[in-house]
């Protein structure tokens, strides 16, 4: 199967991405004083995402406009595909200087500020406009909660809606029950959601579902479908349930130590250039999902439905994770402040 397709939604990202690049050139140059005379700084950023997927595009775009706007001033070093370790590890890089920044999943950011994760609760939130909801109304409280912790946020990195992959189906909470599914290793949210809906939870490092797919390991995954084809997942599986299970989260990060080295007008620079360009990657990401998704079933992946029936019950568990993650990822405060928004929000419709 082929990452890349082309249908009018991505000629119209493609369009938008144009108009982007007219708007980051106005970027170019940035002012800074003795600028012949400063020595290059080169920041070196890590990623769990493939080479050759939008995500990697997306950081490719942004170290090219932070090269040409330094004036040469500034370098990215990008480094794909988990090649500096999970996302534990690289956070323990940067605090020692050997990396400075990481485009984060939620498992990485919710590492340094678990009540992040709140945006990747199960069954609470009813579509994307809450959850950007949300997100809008907590940034301010994210940003100062990542600087605290010595990071620096850059902008957001979604990975998008996740579904269930397996290889045999599964229909319902029932036969989900019998499969053998992963769960991300040390991840206290998946842990928890797979322990109240009592699934029966295979932890791995994400090094590991690959292999661990192909020897009958486990049998069931799950991913946003445009990750799960950039990781090569997809072809050990043959359903997908069109429920999601949660939306998946991620930032770009760097270390406050090294952005603080950098003239005021640079790091200006490089705010707004990757805040613009992440913009953009969140309208792609959500493309790419959907045009997976028709891929995939051309490709043979059966997609089963919804569960209407179930889907109170579902909701009610997922209540209940958000409740029990209280004093474990975050406030009652903040999750009370979470429920509010979306009331204001379900009761205007």
């Amino acid at each position: 199967m082929r990452i890349r397709t082309t249908t009018p939604s991505t000629m119209k990202a493609t369009k938008a991405l144009a108009a982007l690049g007219l708007g980051l050139a106005a970027l170019v140059a940035w002012p800074a004083p003795r600028a012949a005379a400063q020595q290059a700084t080169t920041l070196r950023i890590a990623t769990q995402a493939p080479e050759g997927t939008v995500w990697m595009d997306a950081m490719n775009d942004v170290k090219a406009e932070v090269e040409r706007g330094s004036r040469g001033r500034v370098r990215f070093q990008v480094f794909p595909n988990g090649s500096q370790g999970d996302e534990k590890a690289v956070i323990e890089r940067m605090q020692v200087g050997l990396l400075h920044g990481g485009l984060f999943t939620g498992i990485g950011l919710g590492e340094i500020l678990p009540m992040v994760r709140i945006l990747e609760l199960p069954f609470v939130y009813e579509d994307k406009a809450e959850i950007d909801a949300v997100r809008v109304a907590l940034e301010p409280d994210f940003k100062r909660g990542f600087e605290e912790k010595g990071f620096v946020f850059l902008g957001w990195s979604e990975v998008g809606w996740a579904y269930v992959f397996s290889k045999q189906e599964a229909r319902n909470l029932a036969e989900l029950r019998q499969r053998k599914i992963w769960v991300w290793q040390g991840d206290p949210l998946a842990e928890k959601v797979f322990q109240t809906f009592e699934l029966a939870g295979t932890p791995l490092p994400l090094t590991d579902v690959l292999t661990s797919l192909q020897t009958g390991m486990i049998d069931s995954v799950y991913n946003a479908p445009y990750g799960l084809v950039g990781l090569q997942w997809h072809h050990n599986v043959k359903f997908m349930s069109r429920m999601t299970v949660g939306h998946g989260t991620g930032a770009l990060l760097v270390s406050k130590a090294e952005w603080q080295k950098l003239p005021p007008a640079v790091r200006n620079g490089i705010g707004a250039a990757a805040r613009k360009r992440l913009d953009a990657l969140l309208v792609e990401v959500a493309q790419k999902n959907e045009e997976t998704i028709a891929q995939l079933q051309k490709d043979g992946v059966q997609i089963v439905p919804i569960p209407q029936d179930e889907m109170p019950r579902y909701r009610e568990l997922g209540a209940k994770v958000a409740d029990e993650m209280v004093g474990k990822l975050y406030d009652k405060a903040t999750l009370d402040r979470v429920k509010a928004i979306l009331a204001e929000r379900r009761a205007k419709r």
